[in-house]
């Protein structure tokens, strides 16, 4: 008994000390991630996570579903394809082909109606919405300095804060001292997903090395666009979304967006949650130059611009880059969790993926994404010699 209730004293000593720790560094967002995260069996963020957080609405108006083609489903993926989607738990795997469905299949929880997180995908989405507010006067160019939104970062101090431009937080090479690490419950990249206070957050951070120079991976980057894009426009991040992209492109459903508090902003760097066909209409739209149906929503320069390798070969303006062996291009919008939308201009084609699980990545890609794209073009372009 009297181990027992040493023991008991000294966990109840360590429950307390990591309380007043929690509370005094201001890191009481832990006690969410551990509610929503550890005690549900999982040691990151999740694609159904949405059901936990306060979100906004990017509502959609007079939706129009993709026509299916007319051999709709009767071309049937591998054995093979298809064992590897479920062995990575995926949810939903769709083709458009020549602006229609050829084909779609779901598991799990997914549907054509089932809404999930885009993780990192929503990263391509905030680029496009940049764009559409330069054209629209909001913002003069992307090399316009983000202190003209956010004057917050006019302080003293060894920092680089007011040399940032747009462009910079484009192409992931603003210097932001940021670590992106989606393991660490105590990191930036946890605290900015779970805390009731982003913006606050957002401006504790320097920029500590000279912007321009380095491609550095950072989510930090995108969610200064998003306040940027909401300051500019004088409208929530959610409803430029809708007015600009989901009503234009005749997404069949609402979406929603993920913010940090109730009348807070949108967690623009991740947690926009939509289904597989209507996150396919934004790889058509950038295939097709910027243009949905004879309407130019954005300006096809700024796509191309988009598409095109700036300090590495692999990132363009918040797009994935890829040349497949096959020698056609390929770019994508991309998630932690292996979201992805894989657009193939050459064969008119936009793949989605969903699920929850990713295998590693390899040379700033993935092998799972690899082996979908050569799978893909494999089956949908039969002039190709393996």
């Amino acid at each position: 008994m009297k181990y027992i209730s040493v023991l008991f004293k000294a966990l109840l000593f360590l429950f307390i000390g990591a309380n007043a720790y929690l509370i005094i560094s201001g890191k009481t967002y832990v006690y969410k991630a551990v509610k929503i995260g550890y005690m549900r069996g999982h040691n990151t963020a999740t694609i159904e996570d949405v059901q936990f957080f306060e979100t906004r609405i990017v509502a959609s108006k007079n939706g129009q579903q993709w026509p299916e083609a007319s051999n709709y489903n009767k071309t049937n993926i591998t054995d093979e394809l298809r064992a590897r989607l479920v062995k990575n738990q995926s949810i939903a795997f769709a083709v458009i082909q020549n602006d229609s469905i050829r084909f779609e299949e779901y598991w799990g929880i997914g549907s054509r109606k089932s809404r999930t997180n885009s993780f990192s995908m929503s990263k391509s989405i905030v680029s496009i919405l940049i764009g559409i507010a330069i054209d629209e006067g909001y913002i003069e160019s992307v090399d316009q300095k983000i202190i003209d939104f956010i004057p917050e970062y006019k302080r003293e101090g060894e920092n680089y804060n007011q040399d940032v431009t747009i462009k910079h937080l484009l192409t992931m090479s603003s210097g932001m001292s940021w670590r992106e690490d989606y393991y660490n419950p105590f990191g930036i990249t946890a605290e900015s997903y779970f805390t009731k206070e982003l913006e606050k957050l957002m401006y504790r951070i320097d920029f500590t090395e000279k912007p321009g120079e380095r491609w550095n991976y950072q989510s930090g980057n995108t969610q200064l666009m998003g306040i940027i894009v909401a300051r500019a426009t004088g409208k929530t991040l959610s409803e430029y979304a809708s007015e600009k992209l989901w009503i234009p492109l005749q997404a069949t459903d609402d979406a929603e967006w993920m913010v940090d508090d109730t009348n807070g902003i949108e967690k623009s760097f991740c947690c926009l949650n939509s289904n597989a066909l209507d996150y396919a209409r934004f790889g058509q739209l950038f295939m097709d130059k910027g243009n949905w149906k004879g309407q130019q929503l954005i300006d096809s320069a700024y796509v191309e611009a988009s598409l095109s390798a700036d300090l590495t070969d692999h990132y363009g303006y918040s797009w994935w880059l890829y040349n497949t062996q096959y020698k056609y291009p390929v770019f994508c919008m991309r998630g932690v969790n292996g979201q992805y939308v894989i657009s193939i201009p050459e064969l008119d084609l936009v793949a989605v993926r969903l699920g929850h699980k990713i295998e590693k990545y390899e040379n700033n890609s993935a092998t799972d994404l690899e082996y979908y794209i050569k799978e893909i073009i494999k089956q949908y372009d039969n002039s190709i010699e393996l």
